[in-house]
C-alpha cells in the first residue's frame, strides 16, 4: 500500500536526560530534543495485518494536522519542532476516517460498510490514569500517527474500542461527505475536551477570545459559537486564515502581530473584558502571557496549543481576578461522540475550512504548501481515483 512515512535521525541533543524506555524503544518522550533532520516520503508499505480486536480501514480522509507539520518541520538546528511522543520511522496520520472493510473475529459491534471516525489516543485502559477517568493522559500511552502507524495511507487497523460510527452524519450528508466530516472530528475534539471538559464552567454569552485560526482554533469557534457565546474574537497572523475565521462567524478577526492584546480584547468587548482565553496556535508565550487587564473577573485560559517555550504568567493578575488556567490535551473520553451529534443536527459544519482535498500522491506537495500556513486545513485522500 501507498503511505507517508516521516524518517529522522536518533541524535539525542547534550544533557537531555534519556529515561531507559526511550533508550530502548527510541520513543522519544519530546521529539524536538531527539529526532533530527526530519524527512517525508510516499512509499510502498506492507499491507497491514488485523488483530482479532481491530477493525482494518480503508482510508476515506486524512487531515493534516499542526503536529503533523511540526514533526515534518526542523528548526534553525535541525531538530523536529514537535515537543511531545514521537516514534520514527512512522506514518503519519491521526485526524481521520474510513470504511470498515474487514472485522476482527473478537468485534460484535462494528461490521464491514460502517464509516467510522478514530480515536488518536490509544489509551490502555489499566493504568491508573484510565481506571481514574484520565485516559487523555493514559501513562502507557501510545498515538496513532506518533508513536505507532497513522492514517496517511491506503490501510490501517485500529482496535474496535476507538471507533465512532459516522450513522447520523452519513444520514444528513451523505457518505462521501461524512467521511470527509469524520475526519475532522479529531480537532474538533480536541477543542471540545479543552472548552467543555476540563473546567466545565462554560456559560452561554461569554466573551470568548482565540488564539490560533488553524483546524483547532477555527473548531474551538464553531464550538463557542454554537454554545452561545458573546464576542468571539480570533487572533491569527495569516490573512486568508482570519478570512476563515470571518466566513466561519467570528465577531471579528486580528492579526496579533504588533498590537496592544490587552487594548484591542477591551475595545472589542465593550470594555467588559474576555471571559474565556482559547490557546491554539501553540504559542503561549506570545499569546496567554501578553494578556493581563484584559481578563474578566472569573475567567478561564485554555491552553491547547503544543509549543516548545513555556509562557511566564502574570500570577498575580490572575489572584487580583480569579482567573482559572487549565492545560488540556487530547479528545478521548466522550467527546467524539459529542461532536458528531453536533455535526449531524447541523450545529457545526467544519467542511468551511477545508481549503484542498488532494490524493495521497499529492501528500509531500501538501505539506510543503502549508509551510506558509496560509490553508486552514488540507485533506488527504488515500484511496481517491
Amino acid at each position: 500500500m501507498k503511505a507517508l512515512s516521516l524518517t529522522a535521525e536518533w541524535a539525542p541533543k547534550a544533557g537531555y536526560d534519556l529515561t531507559a524506555a526511550e533508550r530502548a524503544i527510541r520513543r522519544a518522550r519530546n521529539g524536538n530534543m531527539v529526532w533530527k533532520a526530519p524527512q517525508l516520503n510516499l512509499v510502498d508499505a506492507p499491507d497491514p495485518s488485523l488483530q482479532p480486536d481491530q477493525v482494518m480501514l480503508e482510508i476515506a480522509a486524512v487531515g493534516i494536522c499542526g503536529s503533523d507539520m511540526h514533526m515534518y518541520e526542523a528548526g534553525a538546528d535541525g531538530y523536529m519542532l514537535y515537543p511531545g511522543l514521537v516514534c520514527t520511522p512512522n506514518i503519519l496520520g491521526h485526524e481521520f476516517a474510513g470504511r470498515v472493510i474487514e472485522v476482527g473475529k473478537a468485534v460484535k459491534d462494528l461490521h464491514v460498510g460502517d464509516l467510522v471516525a478514530v480515536e488518536e489516543i490509544q489509551w490502555c485502559g489499566l493504568c491508573n490514569a484510565c481506571r481514574r477517568g484520565f485516559v487523555n493522559h493514559c501513562l502507557d500511552i501510545e498515538e496513532l500517527g506518533f508513536t505507532i502507524p497513522g492514517a496517511m495511507a491506503q490501510y490501517l487497523p485500529v482496535r474496535a474500542r476507538y471507533c465512532w460510527k459516522l450513522d447520523e452524519v452519513a444520514e444528513r450528508y451523505g457518505e462521501a461527505e461524512a467521511l470527509v466530516m469524520g475526519a475532522m472530528v479529531e480537532p474538533t475534539g480536541v477543542s471540545y475536551q479543552g472548552l467543555f471538559n476540563r473546567l466545565r464552567n462554560w456559560q452561554p454569552g461569554n466573551n470568548v477570545v482565540i488564539f490560533g485560526a488553524g483546524p483547532i482554533g477555527l473548531a474551538a469557534q464553531a464550538l463557542v459559537i454554537a454554545a452561545g457565546a458573546g464576542q468571539v474574537i480570533t487572533f491569527d497572523p495569516s490573512a486568508s486564515r482570519r478570512a476563515v475565521a470571518d466566513a466561519m462567524g467570528a465577531s471579528i478577526s486580528l492579526d496579533p502581530s504588533a498590537i496592544d492584546l490587552d487594548a484591542a480584547i477591551l475595545q472589542h468587548t465593550f470594555g467588559r473584558g474576555v471571559d474565556y482565553v482559547v490557546e491554539c496556535a501553540g504559542f503561549a508565550d506570545k499569546t496567554i502571557e501578553k494578556l493581563d487587564r484584559c481578563l474578566a473577573v472569573n475567567a478561564s485560559i485554555i491552553d491547547i496549543g503544543m509549543g516548545a517555550d513555556n509562557p511566564t504568567m502574570p500570577i498575580v493578575a490572575y489572584k487580583r481576578m480569579g482567573v482559572q488556567y487549565a492545560g488540556s490535551l487530547g479528545h478521548a473520553g466522550g467527546p467524539f461522540q459529542q461532536v458528531i451529534r453536533m455535526m449531524a443536527a447541523g450545529r457545526i459544519d467544519m467542511r468551511q475550512m477545508v481549503s484542498a482535498r488532494l490524493p495521497l500522491s499529492d501528500g509531500v506537495t501538501a505539506f510543503k504548501r502549508l509551510e506558509s500556513r496560509q490553508d486552514a486545513k488540507i485533506i488527504l485522500m488515500p484511496n481517491a481515483g
